[in-house]
């Protein structure tokens, strides 16, 4: 299944159910030119997550580190960490498989060998190349076993997740650790942008929310994700608007744009295009249930 896009509350925390019927796994194919704006944008969830990327090279950002990742290659981004993906080819696709951590073990098991790592910042992120290639190896069959839903497919999926854990932590390379100022501050700037994305945001007010003076606030902000604040907040408006095209047909296209922050109608229209390749009204007549 293809998430076209990923719903993240105002902590920028992803709300997207990562729960299958009573079993809390979900594996799921990403082809990042689907995606609304061609990549997934910057989110945080509790679940851990393990992607191999099956085309093409991806780009993930976690925290103030990236890494591009090739075919048949994989990473693993730990609970709570910061991280987003982006293409680095047009045909750019991965499976991704987001996991409760008790899937790895609860009671005596999870206290030893999952709890320590889970809150560990050295351990926000593990790269596997060819020396993960077990671990890539089990991630393609949790994935086959998991389409095809055979008897007992969740304790085979449970097994190899947990096996994917083991072999990470005997062969894991610490990672260098964000300072927690620096991690915080980041995740106060997207906060701010998200609760008042509707509104005329002002540089000098985002600034003084989080104690910066304005040219600094803008240096900090594209050192650590690649772009500016003003080119993050667009991109943000228009994956928000995008809830609106789909969901609520009856809504002029008039009233979106000024809803979701953009001063006319012919702006909203000019950056949707700009960035998607297509209107918001084509997009809208895209999805049969907007009812167009």
């Amino acid at each position: 299944m293809q998430i076209y896009d990923i719903d993240i509350n105002e902590n920028k925390m992803e709300t997207t159910s990562h729960k299958t019927d009573d079993f809390p796994v979900a594996i799921y194919e990403t082809i990042l030119k689907k995606n609304i704006l061609g990549f997934v944008d910057w989110h945080w969830h509790s679940e851990i997550q393990f992607c191999y990327v099956t085309a093409g090279r991806v780009r993930f950002c976690v925290n103030s580190f990236s890494a591009v990742v090739e075919k048949d290659g994989g990473i693993f981004i730990n609970s709570g960490a910061l991280h987003m993906a982006e293409p680095m080819t047009d045909d750019a696709a991965y499976i991704c498989i987001d996991a409760s951590s008790e899937i790895i073990g609860c009671g005596a098991i999870g206290k030893k060998y999952v709890l320590p790592y889970i809150n560990d910042p050295s351990f926000s992120f593990e790269i596997f190349d060819e020396d993960g290639r077990a671990v890539i190896d089990r991630l393609k069959r949790a994935h086959d076993v998991s389409a095809e839903r055979s008897f007992g497919y969740e304790i085979e999926v449970a097994s190899l997740l947990s096996m994917c854990w083991k072999d990470m932590l005997q062969n894991r390379t610490p990672a260098e650790v964000c300072e927690n100022e620096t991690y915080e501050r980041l995740k106060s700037i997207l906060t701010y942008i998200h609760d008042h994305y509707s509104e005329k945001i002002s540089l000098s007010g985002l600034a003084e929310e989080i104690h910066l003076c304005p040219s600094e606030c803008c240096r900090y902000f594209k050192k650590r994700m690649n772009r500016t604040i003003f080119e993050y907040i667009t991109d943000y408006r228009i994956t928000q608007s995008t809830n609106a095209l789909i969901n609520e047909p009856e809504m002029s296209i008039s009233r979106i744009a000024y809803e979701y922050g953009f001063g006319s109608t012919s702006y909203y229209i000019e950056k949707f295009k700009s960035k998607t390749g297509t209107t918001p009204l084509a997009y809208r007549k895209s999805f049969p249930k907007a009812g167009l």
